[in-house]
């Protein structure tokens, strides 16, 4: 069966910076296989009203979040000089792993 969505996400900490709504934790992945066109993953998920901002801290997998489908997708590093490989395209599985991720927004709080 492959990841319709997360197994969980921690929130590590929480703020307000002026208008926006700061969110900092990680996001866990069961040991399975990635769907296509990345996982789900709004500002309700995190607890904020809209995600303006998302980074996720690198591994083998670089992460990567459409802000206009809200989701989140993992590439593979290719060899030298090649395009990188989305992992759903290379079949690949997850192992057990935590994404760290801060993300910015508004609303909610």
């Amino acid at each position: 069966m492959a990841i319709s969505a997360y197994s969980s996400i921690t929130v590590t900490f929480r703020s307000v910076f002026g208008n926006k709504r700061i969110v900092a934790g990680y996001i866990n992945f069961a040991n399975d296989t990635w769907p296509s066109g990345g996982v789900s993953l709004v500002g309700s998920d995190l607890g904020i009203g809209t995600i303006e901002y998302f980074m996720a801290q690198p591994t083998e997998i670089q992460w990567y979040y459409d802000y206009a489908n809200g989701k989140l997708d993992g590439y593979l590093c290719g060899t030298a000089g090649a395009a990188q490989v989305q992992v759903k395209a290379n079949g690949a599985t997850l192992t057990t792993a935590n994404v760290y991720f801060l993300a910015i927004g508004r609303g909610k709080g």
